[in-house]
Parts: structure tokens; sequence; C-alpha cells
């Protein structure tokens, strides 16, 4: 009610005393409320002019770095004394560390490096990320330049990434004269939206920049022209990266910085570039995924072979099959509804990755199977948390499927469908490794089936003739799901030593993942036989090795030691062939994997045990080079830089003055 209504009233005395009373408490909040506004503005006020007055003060006493960096031969960005002599050879033509890294090397600060034809000029030229201009996009569909137009935003988020938080919006100090418009053109020749091992990753990048002169009246800024071509969407995008790699902030120069020019060619040595994760003895949160995708393409990795269901849960949230994840999920918070899942995939696809899923059986199951014998289907999983585990299975807890169960392939079916409607990948992982046969060896219900088959001996050869049963009909299920004969993954296994893959299993249809060490015999058999093979041996390329034991007491986990990024770099699926005294094929050696299992490792730990290390995959991977480490040193250290710059948590590999000082931080042998 306001008090204009208070004053027209017809009024007691009481009445006018209230009213007045009234009047009087409203004027004096009024006064009060104007009171506190202008104490307000006056502190907003001195606050503007304190921080105005800070600003004016840095000015005042920044003084000039006594530091710059010189381009070293055989070491790299050596950090100098200006006003001391420099070393005989020397190169200060880019004096700023980031000057200096991006021109002292002939690769620049590129990872992973180009196989191909690389040019790349040694001068520099300032730009504001707003100078960034698209030109054309030249695509057959509306899919692969809408594709290609968000790959631009992420290079245009990346580029903001780069700059430091407190220099975003501020001007920068290049003069507008000087700063080029980069105009870039992109050219897709293939509308495949799809990521397949047959895809063409390759790409051109050329670039080339005409400054302003007086003699250019019509152009009186300098344009830097970016040309990108590539056959597939996939290929411009890892072009799109590699241009984002010749730019870089510089702290000294406070501007965004790039080369002037370059031209580049560039494929990959291997088709199938992966990392595998594990989300099922952890949980690892969608937006951590998200980051971890994102890492992956500033390496140009293609593949996330997605480990979603284990013994210890089953976080993948079925459609067709709700009660899997309703009875296996560790929460209701800890689940990869179909939302979300279609959300990272395309995610993934805009970033040049592949999202690979991998159904494990007839091992790794548990958690979700229980309620089989409740609805009336019998047991769909035995020795589920069986004691002791050890006898039973790897680690806890236990469970191993029930293959004689008619009901588990239709329960399969329904699995494979539902990742069918999820997953945009033309090869299917279904697992198959660590079967123990205790299990099956001590159930009535196995030993029966058996004898129907005229087994009695409950032998080894029994039990791979009941593994190889659950296989097939398993297979018939997937097919059946995808409607095709896609390859199919399998882990290296009971079925795959000995040298008898190929008496259980079918090499046109079946990828075999090593995950023996380097040098098991395994490999040479199995690539004698005729199988393509994908490498992860553990010896080289499990990252959780080396932690702490968590099922004892013992100093450390069963495939210690720590593996550092030398030896990931070191290990080349090529040489792993040649060292079996066999010719290299490459078309059966497709690549490789590194895999991060989460007995130890969730959503706030699972970047620094990935990176920088994936990135030593990376090169390896898509260059396989004749180098060693030492001659990606620089570049290595540099590149985990950028890595933290663009929002990864990548472990340190070295003191800061490493990066400042290139090739110092060796230990030299004797």
């Amino acid at each position: 009610m306001g008090f204009g209504r208070v004053t027209t009233l017809p009024k007691t005395s009481s009445q006018s005393c209230i009213s007045v009373h009234t009047f009087t408490i409203v004027r004096v909040e009024e006064m009060a409320l104007k009171f506190l506004l202008l104490v307000g503005l006056f502190f907003v006020v001195t606050d503007v002019i304190a921080q105005e007055s800070v600003k004016q003060l840095q000015k005042s006493t920044r003084q000039e770095s006594p530091w710059a960096w010189a381009c070293r031969n055989g070491r790299g960005c050596v950090k100098v004394a200006k006003d001391l002599p420099v070393e005989e050879g020397d190169n200060l033509d880019n004096p700023t560390l980031a000057g200096c890294k991006l021109t002292c090397n002939a690769e620049s600060t590129l990872w992973p490096k180009p196989r191909s034809i690389i040019s790349l000029s040694k001068t520099l030229v300032s730009f504001h990320p707003t100078d960034i201009r698209i030109n054309r996009i030249s695509a057959p569909t509306t899919k692969v330049k809408s594709l290609t137009n968000e790959a631009i935003q992420v290079l245009r988020s990346v580029i903001r990434k780069s700059i430091p938080n407190t220099q975003r919006g501020r001007n920068q100090t290049a003069k507008e004269p000087q700063r080029p418009h980069i105009n870039i053109q992109v050219s897709i020749v293939s509308g495949d939206e799809r990521l397949e091992m047959a895809t063409d990753e390759s790409y051109n990048l050329h670039v080339e920049t005409i400054f302003a002169t007086a003699a250019t009246p019509a152009s009186p800024r300098s344009t830097t022209s970016v040309s990108i071509t590539a056959t597939s969407f996939f290929g411009a995008r890892h072009g799109i990266e590699t241009l984002s790699q010749i730019m870089a902030w510089d702290d000294t120069l406070g501007a965004m910085i790039m080369l002037t020019d370059a031209n580049i060619s560039d494929s990959p040595a291997f088709v199938h570039r992966g990392l595998l994760v594990d989300t099922s003895r952890n949980y690892v949160s969608v937006p951590v995924i998200k980051k971890i995708i994102d890492a992956m393409s500033y390496d140009k990795l293609n593949v996330f072979h997605w480990h979603l269901t284990d013994t210890h849960s089953f976080p993948f949230v079925s459609t067709r099959e709700p009660r899997l994840s309703l009875y296996g999920a560790y929460s209701s918070a800890k689940v990869y509804r179909p939302e979300d899942i279609k959300e990272l995939v395309h995610y993934a696809t805009v970033r040049g990755v592949k999202i690979v899923p991998e159904f494990d059986a007839p091992a790794h199951v548990g958690s979700g199977w229980e309620w089989g014998e409740r609805a009336g289907m019998g047991q769909l999983a035995l020795c589920v948390n069986k004691e002791p585990w050890t006898t039973y299975c790897v680690e806890p807890p236990c469970g191993i499927l029930n293959p004689v169960n008619d009901n588990i392939y239709s329960v399969l079916s329904n699995i494979y469908q539902d990742m069918r409607d999820l997953f945009v990948s033309d090869i299917f992982h279904m697992g198959g490794d660590e079967v123990n046969f205790a299990c099956w060896n001590e159930t009535a219900e196995i030993i029966d089936w058996l004898k129907t088959q005229g087994r009695t001996d409950k032998s080894k050869e029994d039990f791979l003739y009941l593994w190889t049963y659950f296989q097939n009909r398993s297979l018939a299920e997937v097919d059946k799901a995808y409607d095709n004969k896609q390859p199919i993954v399998l882990w290296t296994s009971g079925l795959t030593e000995d040298g008898h893959a190929d008496k259980y299993l079918d090499k046109s249809r079946y990828i075999i993942q090593i995950w023996t060490t380097g040098t098991d015999e395994s490999i040479a058999q199995l690539y004698r036989q005729g199988f393509k093979l994908i490498m992860s041996n553990y010896d080289a390329w499990y990252f959780d090795c080396g932690y702490g034991q968590w099922v004892g007491d013992g100093p450390n986990n069963w495939c210690s030691p720590y593996i550092g990024w030398q030896k990931v770099y070191e290990n080349s699926p090529s040489k792993l062939i040649v060292n079996f005294n066999e010719t290299y094929n490459p078309r059966q050696i497709l690549g490789g994997e590194a895999a991060i299992w989460s007995e130890q490792v969730d959503s706030t730990t699972i970047e620094g045990k990935l990176w920088p290390r994936s990135s030593a995959l990376a090169e390896r991977l898509w260059t396989d080079p004749d180098t060693t480490w030492r001659a990606a040193e620089h570049r290595f250290n540099h590149h985990r830089e950028r890595l933290v710059q663009r929002g990864i948590q990548a472990d340190a590999l070295q003191p800061e003055w490493c990066h400042q000082n290139d090739g110092y931080c060796f230990l030299e042998s004797n």
C-alpha cells in the first residue's frame, strides 16, 4: 500500500498519528536507501580509480626483460642475456621465447611431426583473433560443411585459450596496418561423415603472407592466405589442427604470432591411433571424457576405445535392458545415458575421433547381471562375487557369463542393438580376454551341457570348445544387430595363444589386439597366420603400470615399473614385427592403442596419467619416425606446455628451465 492512499483517507486522531508515524518511517527508510546507494557508488568509483592506478603503476614500473632467446645449433632455443655476447652461430632473428620456438627447428613446434613435405618460414607476423576470417568452405554436402564450421569454431576456441586470462579483451600491441587479415579457405572432396579405417586422413596446408607496402595502396593491410585441401573432412580437420600449432601467444610482444608462410603435405602412418579408457572400475564423468577427446584431437589420435562395462560396474544405460545399469551402476548419477553417448559421439566426430565401444565377454561381467533368476531367466552370469577371488578371476569381483543359458543371447542381442543405435563405428570390440575356466568347471549346468556334446574330460580343450561356441553365437547376434559383417576386435587370449588362433577364429572377420609383451611369440604367430593386428603391448603402452599395489601389500602393481614417455615413443609397431625377423606388411598392422585401466584412476586423476605420454604415442602412430625420442624432446616439452595452455592437466616433464633452455637437460651417456 502506498502512502498517498494513507493521506487521503478520513482520519481519526489515532489514525492521523499512525499515518504520520508511518510516513516518518518510510521517509527514514528512503533516506537510508539513498545513503547506501551513495556509499556503494563511492566504493565502485574508488575501486575503478584504484585499479586504474595499479595499471598505471605497473606500466610506469615495468622494466624490459634483460633476457632473449637464441636459436643455437645443436641445441634449440636457449636463454641469453641481451647485454652479453652470444655464442658463434646463435641466431637472434626471433628473440622472444614463443618466436624462437616457432622458427628454430625445421618442424617448428608441430606435434605430431608431419611425415611428408614440409616447408616452414623463419619469419613471423602478429595478429588478433578477430583478424581470422573464413573466406570459403567448399564441401559436397551440407553435413560436411557443418562439421567443418564446427571444427573452425574449435580453432577459434583454441586460440582464445592461448591468450592469458589477463590479456583477453585487451588491445594487442600490433599496430593496425601491420596486422594481417587471415583469410582461411577449406576445400573437401568427399562427402564422408563417418571416420572409418579406409578414410583418407591426408591434408595439404598452404600459408602465404603478402605484406602491405606503399606500392599497394588498395591493400592497406597485409594478408595471410590459408588454404587447406583434403579428401575428407577428417583430413581437413587435421589441417586445421596443424594451422593452430604454427600460431602462439607471445608474452613479450603481448600479441598472437604465426609463421608467415608454410607448405605441408601430410598423412598418417597408421589408420588406427587410439586410447583405451576404462570407465567401469572407476567412473569417468562426461565432461572429463570430452577433455580426453579434446587432447586426442590436439595429437591427431583418432580412436577412443571405450571399455564401458566390467565386473565392477555396468554404467551403460541400455534402453532394451534397463535392469543392467539399475543393478550394476555405482549410483544413478554414475551412468552413461543414450543422450550422453550421442552427444559424445558428435563431439568426437567434430574433433576427428571415432568412439569404438567394447562389450567384454564372456569374462569381465558380474555387477548388473544378478537379476536373471528373479526374472525367470535362470543364471545369466556365474560365480558373481565368488570367493576366494584368486581362484575364479584375475581381480575382484569375479563373474563370467553362462554360455549354455539360451537367454543370455537375447540379452546380448539387445545390448548390441543399443550400441548400434548410439555409436558410429565401422568396427566393434567384443573383448574376450582373461577367461578363467575354474567357474565353468564347477558348474553342473556347464558340465552337463558338455556331456551332450560328447565332451566328458573337463579338459582345457573342452572349455575352449565351449568358449568358441559362445563366441560364435555372440558374433551371430552382433551381425544381426548391425545387419552386416563388420570387423570384430578381440584381445589376445586363450583362443589366440599356442599358435591355434586360426583353429577358432576367422582371420577375415577378426582383428586381434595385442596386450602381451612386445616380445611375446604369439605376435609372430598371429602375424604369420595373416591376422590384422592392433598393438597395445603392456610393457610399453599400459599407462596404469607403476602405481602402488591395490590388492595386497606389495610395493607396486602387477605391470610395474612406470612407463616413461621415452619408452612409449620408442615402441614402434613396425619394428616389433621386424624384430621377429618378419617382413613388415602395413596392411596387417593397423596401428595401436595405449590403455588406461581404471583400478587406480578416476575423473580427478586420469588426465595427468594419460598426458603427455599419449602425445608420445601419437607421434609414433602418426609419423612412425626413424629417429629416437631425443630428436623429439624439444618439441615434446613445448607441446606439453601447449596442452596445459589449452586446459589439459598434463603431467610436468622437467623443470621449466629445461623448456627455456633446449638441449641442456640430457644425461649424457659415457
